[in-house]
């Protein structure tokens, strides 16, 4: 029978409360990791469409601006930077009433135009057809409750390249913001 001594057990304890615990480092992570944590080389950005028609983020994710109450306002990026962007939208009201997409716009896009023509198109989920080829990375029109993702490569070109939502009257309420490739 094994019999083990105060000091051994005390030891044994020791080191498997050490090696659960990443060897005794700090348990807690800087955000820029814990952000990327996919280890796919992908900058992934967790965005929430709210019924104050607002994109909002965790204004400690790596590479965001935000405005007030946390509204995003210019996401960093560097020129042919893979980017995946998480959209969730949370809301009570019926999809008919809010709804949220994310549309990065090409970097000439008429931003106003965009929005403008593009509330006249529900049944493209508010995407004007004829500018569809103004978008460089879009997600679903989203009810409260739903989550569409994205990945796209950031243009090589350096510049400002707008983002709305094209649901209806939320560009104009302020759910927008800018890509800035440096």
């Amino acid at each position: 029978m094994l019999r083990l001594t105060f000091q051994m057990t005390a030891a044994l304890l020791l080191a498997l409360f050490l090696s659960s615990c990443g060897g005794g480092e700090s348990g807690s992570q800087d955000t820029e990791t814990s952000m990327q944590s996919t280890g796919d080389d992908v900058r992934t950005i967790e965005v929430t469409g709210t019924d104050d028609m607002k994109f909002r983020v965790d204004p400690s994710t790596q590479g965001v601006e935000v405005r007030d109450d946390n509204v995003l306002d210019q996401i960093l990026v560097s020129p042919g930077e893979r980017i995946r962007i998480t959209l969730t939208t949370e809301s009570d009201l019926p999809a008919t009433a809010m709804g949220h997409n994310f549309v990065l716009l090409a970097q000439n896009a008429d931003s106003d135009q965009f929005a403008m023509q593009s509330a006249t198109a529900p049944d493209n989920d508010y995407i004007a057809p004829d500018l569809e080829d103004q978008i460089i990375a879009a997600t679903e029109m989203l009810a409260g409750g739903e989550s569409d993702t994205i990945e796209f490569e950031a243009p090589t070109q350096t510049g400002e390249f707008d983002f709305i939502c094209s649901f209806p009257g939320h560009y104009s309420a302020g759910m927008y913001g800018v890509l800035v490739v440096q």
